[in-house]
């Protein structure tokens, strides 16, 4: 305690060099805090199930395919709930669309069919009533649903009262029987779970629209079930012939929680906060080494009064950690605000988790970092502090640490702050350079001035067979069109980039085809009206758009996207070819035209597209889009009212611009970027002080030295090349072994980049000039003041 009531006076009497100390260590630690939350909330808790390392995802792949998983049927995932010895529990998770009506003004939600195995094998209870039973998922069962937390607290005000009320759900009278925990809104984002309906008759092992979780047995491991489900896999393939080519690839909860490129992601972030801790040790080091070069007269003289080396070492650490507290708590408040800010500003999906908390395992990590980093960056002054003799420091006349043994020391922990900063800077690049590439990209489509929105009317007011909702969705583009200001509006079952409802089968063509007979190709489909190519401003290459008169045939027609064209008959006229699926191979769609590539799921990539006809194959949800001459916003009260007109019942959802659906996707790379780029100007800043500093203080114990020189002739530019030239060899070392670094580095960011190589000439070198520039900048000043040194004043100080 007397050493921590000592280390404070010592602040109190050094403000500045207190103040900078504490504001380079909040900085360092309060990056690593911001990134740990993260990480802490992403990949070392991120699932608040029961025993989650034993929970799989049961996936099927198709390695003929290239699909290394995939959703599951629910005739494969009945066989594996029957078959398996592995599992205590298999459940399962579809996706829908829910309307709300009769209880204030219609609402559209996403949610979710469940079969009641996944609650309970999930550890989930609901927080009011019931979960679902396994009667429950049999055709003809009395309807019921679950609400989720989030949707109870909003709508229904947390009414328990709820519990046993009847609602209408998607024009249908429904049993509200429980209330689920927001833990399950993890899984998909679902508000309204209902049960999962299985009904043989009328499912196709090739409907790969159901994601299979399990629970492993105790004892059982991941490749011990993987060996069974294989066995499984090989014996339903050979019973059923159309799945023989689809196996089974298990899934830790966590790869399936957490995308690669996300994990690949945050571990780069949070090596570079820990890079930027380095160099603030490092620059924090060279601090302590001038002071204590300053205090050696104090340390020899405690030496003399019998003061043992312990005990100074001690002594000085001790100053280290206490200082390092002070900037740690500020370090902690700060990440406090920002992720504050973060949880405000990140889009939505851009993490799998809703908001981003501190819990006890965050406290701990700051607390140990802080006491960890107080001891790193003060062992090295505090082992050189405590050498203290009073003799040798009479005799030197206080230059302690000046001697060359201290400012090879001072030079290296300033050349290892620029080689840091060197790999920081490099990385930034890389990714800044991406998300620029990815914000440039062509996508295919012009995103600005559309307005897009989803609806999902009631199947029992709107039949999808018979033509109920295609005329539906006619009469609202009529409708649509007729709004002042309305340039086009079309329906799709999924937009690029939008709310999901994507889908993809496998093709393949029949006639002339540049691959083998009967090659399976996997295609993304989508369902659109005609004008939708004219709306989202895709060019139409060759042929010709759909038109009414399409939906009325039987034999079917497409439109395909010009990579898949290219895919199957290379540069050939694709028009009057034909495709089939691989699920239906006995339905034959024409191609009538071809068009542009969209970018539809990922900035960094295309995929091939399919087209149909919408009432060819009507779906009931559908996305709207408008193209607005105004700004899109303008018109959504005007479209609001025609959809009143239309039907009162229908819920829009999902109401965004396209512009803003774009934004979201490059979120994560964007937070890669950012993150990144602030960690590379902090080490930047922190480094070009470190290079200020030594030289600074090499100049204050040169003096003498300086003097005689000038004495003996040495002129002003002389004198001041002799300091350039001493922190450009610093800075040309550090450069060098960061360069190094990176390029030693360079794959662990191959994942990330889009648009620019990993090792890019270009950016190396804007970085190592960048750095260059930065030293020789911070080595001006003090090179000046040695440079304008009254020989006579140095040679009467000396």
């Amino acid at each position: 305690m007397s050493d921590v009531l000592h280390s404070l006076r010592i602040m109190r009497k050094a403000p500045l060099f207190t103040s900078a100390v504490v504001l380079t260590i909040a900085l360092a630690i309060g990056a690593n805090i911001v990134i740990f939350s993260i990480v802490n909330a992403v990949l070392v808790h991120p699932l608040p199930f029961k025993d989650p390392s034993n929970l799989v995802q049961v996936a099927e792949k198709n390695d003929k395919l290239h699909l290394p998983s995939f959703g599951s049927s629910i005739l494969n995932f009945i066989d594996w709930r029957d078959q398996n010895r592995s599992f205590e529990q298999l459940g399962a998770i579809s996706y829908a669309n829910y309307t709300i009506t009769g209880s204030g003004d219609p609402e559209q939600f996403t949610g979710n069919p469940i079969s009641p195995a996944l609650t309970r094998l999930l550890g989930l209870h609901p927080l009011a009533g019931r979960d679902f039973n396994d009667s429950e998922e049999k055709p003809g069962a009395p309807p019921v649903v679950m609400i989720g937390e989030g949707l109870w607290k909003r709508r229904f005000g947390s009414d328990p009262s709820i519990i046993g009320r009847t609602i209408t759900l998607n024009g249908q009278p429904t049993a509200v029987v429980g209330i689920a925990p927001a833990a399950l809104n993890l899984l998909s984002g679902g508000d309204i779970y209902t049960p999962l309906i299985i009904d043989p008759a009328n499912e196709n092992r090739l409907n790969h629209v159901n994601t299979v979780f399990g629970r492993l047995k105790p004892g059982v491991s991941i490749a011990q079930a993987q060996a069974e489900m294989n066995a499984i896999s090989a014996h339903n393939g050979q019973v059923h012939p159309e799945i023989h080519d689809w196996g089974i690839r298990l899934i830790s909860m966590l790869d399936t929680f957490v995308s690669p490129d996300l994990k690949s992601g945050l571990i780069i972030l949070m090596s570079a906060v820990l890079l930027v801790l380095l160099i603030a040790c490092a620059n924090i080091a060279n601090l302590l080494l001038a002071r204590a070069a300053a205090r050696q007269s104090e340390m020899a003289m405690r030496t003399a009064m019998g003061a043992s080396r312990h005990r100074l070492v001690r002594q000085l650490l001790i100053e280290s950690v206490v200082l390092c507290c002070g900037g740690g708590l500020v370090g902690f408040l700060a990440a406090i605000g920002s992720l504050r800010v973060l949880n405000r500003v990140l889009p939505p999906g851009t993490l799998p988790i809703p908001v981003i908390a501190m819990d006890a395992t965050v406290a701990w990590f700051a607390v140990s970092l802080t006491l960890f980093t107080g001891v790193l960056f003060g062992i090295a002054p505090a082992l050189r502090g405590s050498r203290g003799n009073l003799n040798d420091v009479l005799r030197q006349g206080g230059r302690g640490l000046a001697g060359a043994t201290g400012a090879r020391l001072r030079n290296t922990l300033a050349a290892v702050e620029l080689a840091l900063a060197t790999i920081l800077l490099i990385g930034a690049g890389l990714l800044i350079q991406t998300l620029a590439n990815l914000e440039h990209v062509h996508i295919g489509f012009q995103p600005h001035g559309l307005l897009t929105f989803q609806l999902d009317p009631p199947v029992a007011k709107y039949p999808l067979t018979g033509g109920g909702a295609a005329q539906l969705y006619r009469a609202l583009l009529d409708r649509l069109h007729s709004i002042p200001g309305v340039r086009g509006a079309a329906v799709s079952s999924g937009i690029p980039f939008g709310a999901g409802n994507y889908t993809t089968h496998p093709m393949f063509a029949t006639g002339q085809s540049i691959l083998p007979p009967s090659t399976l190709v996997p295609i993304d489909w989508r369902i659109v009206s005609p004008g939708y190519f004219a709306t989202m401003s895709i060019p139409l290459l060759r042929g010709r758009d759909f038109t009414d008169a399409d939906n009325s045939t039987t034999a079917g027609v497409t439109i395909v996207s010009q990579s898949t064209a290219k895919k199957f008959w290379g540069d050939a006229d694709p028009l009057g070819r034909v495709l089939h699926p691989s699920a239906a191979p006995k339905f034959a769609f024409t191609v009538i035209a071809v068009v542009g590539d969209v970018r539809d799921t990922a900035l960094n990539q295309e995929s091939p597209q399919l087209y149909y006809p919408v009432a060819a194959r009507t779906a009931g949800l559908m996305d709207v889009v408008v193209r607005t001459d105004p700004p899109p916003d303008s018109l959504l009260p005007s479209v609001r009212q025609k959809i009143r007109e239309l039907d009162p019942q229908l819920a829009l959802a999902n109401i965004r611009t396209e512009d803003e659906w774009l934004s979201n996707s490059a979120s994560q790379p964007r937070l890669n970027s950012v993150l990144l780029g602030v960690f590379a100007a902090v080490a930047l800043l922190i480094a070009s002080l470190g290079i200020y500093g030594v030289l600074a203080w090499s100049v204050s114990q040169r003096t003498g030295e300086i003097g005689v020189r000038m004495a003996l002739g040495a002129t002003r530019p002389h004198v001041l090349r002799l300091i350039v030239v001493e922190g450009i060899t610093v800075a040309a070392i550090g450069v060098g072994v960061g360069l190094l670094g990176a390029l030693a580095l360079g794959r662990v960011l191959a994942s990330l980049v889009f648009g620019v190589r990993v090792h890019d000439p270009a950016t190396f070198t804007i970085a190592a000039v960048t750095l260059t520039t930065v030293a020789l900048a911070a080595s001006i000043v003090p090179a000046m003041r040695a440079s304008r040194v009254d020989p006579m004043v140095a040679l009467r100080h000396e």
